[in-house]
């Protein structure tokens, strides 16, 4: 894992940018973590639940993504209002974001890392990394779920055409 990590940290997400796929804005709705999902799978349901955060109610989209935090991201972010909290305050630009673009994913056993570059709501181009592990016990015993999101160096403003 720690060179799975390194990989993706020293090479840098933009170098990765050959292979990505667009995220659709209408992109199939999933209401949480399944053993059928992969990585990509798991981090695009996140990116369109946070792309549509208020709906149907306030924080619903934030609500999906905690459901993807595994025990240990949990243990560390948790309950949910202080989960929610944090998003607010260092994540906000995943909240209500324009579109998004999955790098390609890197697995190795059960830890995997799935880079992604957005566009916020305001236009700014950021990039993260999905840190997932495969649950090895019940109740998600086989699911992706996040164990942490690292910001992206490299942040800039979108261009203008």
């Amino acid at each position: 894992m720690r060179a799975l990590r390194n990989v993706l940290l020293v090479g840098g997400l933009a170098a990765l940018g050959i292979l990505s796929v667009t995220l659709a804005a209408d992109a199939g709705k999933i209401a949480g973590p399944s053993p059928d999902l992969d990585p990509a799978a798991a981090v695009r349901a996140q990116l369109e639940a946070m792309a549509h955060n208020d709906v149907p109610r306030t924080d619903a989209g934030i609500e999906v993504v905690f459901g993807f935090a595994s025990p240990g991201n949990r243990a560390v972010t948790g309950p949910l209002p202080r989960f929610a909290q944090m998003l607010h305050k260092n994540y906000a630009d995943l909240l209500n974001h324009r579109s998004a673009t999955l790098q390609p994913t890197y697995i190795e056993g059960d830890a995997a890392m799935q880079g992604v570059e957005l566009i916020d709501e305001h236009g700014a181009i950021h990039r993260y990394i999905f840190v997932l592990s495969r649950q090895t016990a019940a109740p998600c015993k086989g699911c992706w779920m996040t164990d942490s999101v690292l910001t992206g160096a490299g942040d800039r403003p979108a261009q203008t055409l």
